[in-house]
């Protein structure tokens, strides 16, 4: 389901089958803070030949993308439908701050011609997190074959307030040595893993909060062996 921003559509004619470039996003939800969003740039009755692609500020976390595609659309108006064909490209976002932020614009070619989007803002709402639904898990695996003897992963359901969290090794402040996400059907995962040698080791989670309140998790302890 998408839900167009509200001033994003640049018209390029006034013909019936007008070809404009437009901003949409896959949600009709309140966009929050933390919140994983498909952003689409979609240009409407053509394909492109050229593509100036945005450029995201700090405010805006790409997690992936831009990603080309092809799809349609099915607007209502006054009780008449019509379907429009689209030529996209998409990044899953996720805004840092919550406030009035705005889009960055991206263009594209069609032949001698140029579209692009006009400016664009979204109010971002403070982040939310539903603690009932919340769910975190750290364990730690000895690996067999390999120069690294131990990997220690961090799973939750919901973004950290710090990414990448960080764990206590042993005493040490370590950073994740791989992170990846995953989300369908509204549901969404978070995974962080930590590569360490040692004979023996603890492992705790530093600082890990979500919307400013602490989750605690047991410690992981291996002693060492003689």
């Amino acid at each position: 389901m998408y839900a167009f921003f509200s001033g994003v559509r640049v018209y390029a004619s006034t013909t019936a089958d007008s070809v404009y470039f437009h901003i949409k996003a896959d949600t009709i939800r309140e966009i929050r803070a933390g919140q994983v969003v498909e952003l689409t740039y979609a240009l409407v009755n053509s394909q492109f030949d050229t593509a100036s692609y945005p450029v995201f500020n700090d405010n805006i976390e790409v997690v992936s993308g831009p990603k080309q595609h092809k799809c349609s659309s099915y607007t209502l108006v006054n009780g008449v439908g019509s379907k429009s064909d689209e030529t996209c490209f998409s990044y899953l976002v996720r805004f840092r701050k919550s406030g009035e932020i705005q889009l960055p614009a991206a263009s594209v070619t069609v032949g001698n011609r140029t579209y692009t989007t006009p400016e664009c803002r979204v109010h971002v709402n403070p982040a939310g997190v539903d603690r009932k639904r919340l769910k975190c898990s750290l364990n730690v695996e000895q690996l067999v074959g390999d120069y690294v003897r131990y990997c220690a992963t961090l799973t939750c359901n919901t973004r950290p307030d710090q990414n990448p969290p960080l764990l206590s090794i042993n005493g040490e402040t370590t950073r994740p040595s791989s992170t990846s996400y995953s989300g369908s059907e509204g549901k969404e995962e978070y995974v962080y893993r930590y590569y360490f040698n040692s004979e023996g080791y603890k492992v705790a989670c530093e600082k890990l909060t979500f919307g400013g309140k602490a989750y605690k998790l047991r410690p992981r302890k291996c002693k060492k062996r003689h």
